[in-house]
């Protein structure tokens, strides 16, 4: 992924009227959850007047990333946001929207409450590959349950912070919003579901790896396809988007032991996971 001009290159994009033109220096990034279940319900306020919001991006479930504000112009995310005693986060940061409905309640017969206490039927986490239970006192004393992240939707992220990190080089911190809400202390997201220690990794690897020349692979399974999973062994899930067929080519990103984490694809069809090595050969 690649962003010109402010604009990144191969995503959709919808315009918000809710920003302001130009930008201080570029400091942060900002990385949130919606508090939906789609997309769409964000888009359709950061492009409403009404809705008085906006972030530059906001990252499907499945991936598919929508741009919603030039990288050149100051988006309406983080608006009350104060980090290391000054404010105006938003003229200094980027704001990435991801898609995830937050904290969860039970109720007393175990229904699922979403975080303004009304019930909400489990299918509507279907997306979402599981919860976790985490206490926050910025919540409150109550046991809460956190949606996890898809791994489209956080390789799509990780792409796109990596993109941001290469177009805005004077960036220095990957925040959460609960990072710059210290005053207030109202957001709590991304979230203890988020893998944020993954995306501040990249501060410190902030070329992307096609413009490093990472290996190009080639997937060497003739008898079945090779599976591609979340993490490095097999005790990870495998993912949707795979398996891999024998013959496709791949980007090596990361090798532990004996698995390396691939790209597969190119844009915003493009996804990240793990395949075990001894089924990946140098491409010609």
């Amino acid at each position: 992924m690649r962003i010109t001009g402010g604009w990144a290159d191969g995503v959709a994009r919808r315009q918000s009227p809710n920003i302001n033109r130009g930008h201080h220096s570029r400091e942060l990034i900002v990385l949130h959850y919606t508090a939906s279940y789609t997309a769409a319900s964000a888009i359709a306020t950061f492009a409403s007047t009404s809705g008085k919001s906006s972030a530059h991006f906001v990252v499907e479930t499945t991936g598919e990333i929508t741009q919603m504000v030039n990288l050149n112009d100051t988006a309406w995310h983080a608006g009350y946001g104060v980090f290391r005693g000054g404010g105006q986060v938003n003229q200094r940061s980027i704001g990435i929207e991801i898609v995830n409905p937050g904290y969860h309640f039970r109720s007393a017969g175990g229904e699922l409450l979403n975080w303004e206490r009304k019930p909400v039927p489990e299918s509507r986490l279907a997306p979402f590959p599981g919860l976790i239970e985490a206490r926050d006192p910025w919540v409150g004393s109550a046991r809460t349950w956190w949606p996890l992240f898809p791994e489209p939707q956080l390789g799509a992220v990780e792409r796109l912070v990596r993109a941001t990190l290469a177009a805005c080089p004077t960036i220095s911190e990957i925040l959460g919003h609960r990072d710059v809400d210290g005053v207030r202390r109202l957001k709590v997201d991304p979230g203890p579901a988020f893998p944020m220690a993954r995306m501040r990794r990249l501060l410190g690897d902030r070329a992307d790896p096609e413009d490093i020349g990472g290996r190009r692979l080639v997937v060497h399974s003739p008898s079945s396809p090779l599976n591609i999973r979340g993490g490095p062994g097999t005790n990870f899930d495998k993912l949707d988007r795979g398996p891999l067929r024998h013959g496709l080519q791949v980007i090596e990103l990361e090798v532990r032991g004996s698995w390396i984490r691939v790209r597969v694809g190119d844009g915003n069809s493009a996804f990240e996971g793990w395949c075990y090595g001894e089924y990946l050969r140098p491409a010609a």
